[in-house]
């Protein structure tokens, strides 16, 4: 007998909707017989390696992806948006799709830190309250048509080591903001692939179990303990090169002040990076996955 359930990943090609869609793919094909990538572009290489494993593609029209939607999400129980920096008009146009569709659960692209936890007033990195207006719209509108998720992950496992995040480990320095003590959350983008789909199962048994807003973290670590792990893996295995970090900080105030300046002089063009760095060291999820 054929598993009941069909879900369509928005974003499918991307940096975390790929994991997520092979997750649905490999792990969870026994719940979900239909896995639907929603693609612009069919014929890409990671398109094609997603048809390859079973996935189901749907080409959306970029220029106007309502319709689209529509037509792709017709008989779908769940789809997760994992489509990042894309206009709201996009995000709002997948969702009202998915309303119109029958759509039971869906998941809003968030998968980072929670934005709503911060003190930026003014000065707050241009994505993030469009992201919560399409979160608050969805919420809105859903009632009790449609139940959805919104997940908060901490950084990505697989990215949040690099000097973007001032993990220089090429010149062997580390430098936090604030205390280099302080744990914040990560999390794998596989893991976060098996929390969806295993929220997707509760929430399609019984709503009311799974709440609208969630916290998960795979792990949590410090600058000073990643730097640890870093300098024994390096020992462990010879580099001697890399085997010594140094680890920094830098002043809490004077980074919040600089990045609210540059973010002042040019509202669209600094990115969440330097806000991220600020709020980052003391940033907990719930751990479940």
């Amino acid at each position: 007998m054929s598993a009941p359930y069909t879900v369509a990943i928005a974003g499918a090609t991307g940096n975390l909707g790929s994991d997520v869609t092979k997750i649905f793919l490999h792990s969870y094909r026994a719940s979900f017989s239909h896995v639907i990538a929603l693609v612009r572009n069919p014929s890409s290489e990671s398109a094609r390696a997603l048809a390859s494993a079973g996935a189901e593609l749907y080409t959306i029209d970029g220029a106007n992806p309502g319709p689209s939607y529509e037509k792709a999400l017709n008989r779908v129980d769940v789809v997760v948006n994992t489509l990042g920096a894309k206009p709201s008009e996009t995000k709002d146009a997948l969702f009202d799709a998915a309303l119109k569709s029958g759509v039971r659960v869906y998941f809003p692209a968030e998968f980072g830190l929670d934005h709503r936890l911060n003190e930026f007033e003014d000065w707050d990195s241009p994505e993030w309250p469009r992201k919560r207006a399409h979160l608050d719209r969805a919420l809105e509108l859903g009632q009790e048509r449609i139940k959805t998720i919104a997940v908060f992950t901490g950084l990505f496992l697989e990215r949040a080591f690099g000097p973007w995040f001032a993990f220089d480990t090429a010149n062997h320095v580390y430098t936090s903001v604030g205390a280099p003590t302080a744990r914040f959350s990560l999390t794998s983008k596989a893991d976060i692939g098996r929390a969806l789909a295993s929220l997707s199962l509760v929430a399609l048994a019984d709503p009311s179990e799974v709440p609208g807003i969630l916290r998960i973290s795979g792990t949590t670590v410090s600058y000073a303990e990643a730097a640890e792990i870093v300098q024994r893996v390096c020992k462990e295995v010879g580099d001697e090169d890399q085997a010594k970090i140094v680890v920094k900080s830098e002043d809490a105030a004077a980074f919040r002040a600089a990045t609210r300046s540059a973010q002042l002089s040019d509202p669209e063009g600094t990115g969440p990076l330097g806000h991220i760095r600020y709020v980052l060291p003391g940033i907990l999820h719930v751990w479940i996955v």
